[in-house]
């Protein structure tokens, strides 16, 4: 999936239903399947590279004797759902799909940012700085959008009235 075909996918999506399946799915390709093929890729990559007579001495290489003892758990709720579980109960729908396009789309994220950090200024919040905006989780940063968004919408709509 192309991150262009994958935030227009996301930025669809309009019901928790929706969020609820897709959140954790994409969430589970990105971090797991999507680098699993990027290491198949790299290894093809490399073999290709070996000189011959490398490439013969790996191919005569016993790799099935490995003595590194393989344990597979089988968990009925799969980590990427518990961590959507646990997001879901402080976030709200809109920051939640934001949170999902940060993962494909980490340039909107650093918008996200600079707006949150820029009317963090202007409201006097001196923490909330690029810098330190960085370093926090993307559900704060997507909550923090929100929080200021709606605020600004919310002030807007007030002047309006006035």
């Amino acid at each position: 999936m192309s991150k262009i075909a994958g935030t227009f996918e996301i930025n669809q999506c309009e019901s928790h239903d929706e969020l609820d399946f897709l959140f954790p799915e994409l969430t589970r390709i990105h971090n797991h399947d999507l680098v699993i093929i990027e290491s198949w890729q790299n290894h093809v990559d490399w073999v290709k590279s070996l000189p011959p007579a490398e490439l013969k001495l790996l191919n005569s290489a016993d790799f099935h004797n490995s003595e590194t003892p393989q344990t597979i758990t089988n968990s009925e709720i799969p980590p990427e759902q518990i961590s959507y579980e646990n997001i879901a109960e402080k976030s709200h729908f809109y920051s939640l799909r934001d949170q999902l396009l940060f993962i494909f789309a980490p340039e909107l994220r650093r918008e996200y940012e600079n707006y949150v950090s820029q009317q963090a200024a202007n409201s006097g919040y001196r923490t909330l700085v690029t810098s330190n905006l960085q370093q926090a989780s993307d559900l704060t940063v997507a909550n923090l959008f929100h929080y200021f968004n709606i605020r600004d919408e919310s002030q807007e709509e007030e002047s309006k009235v006035s």
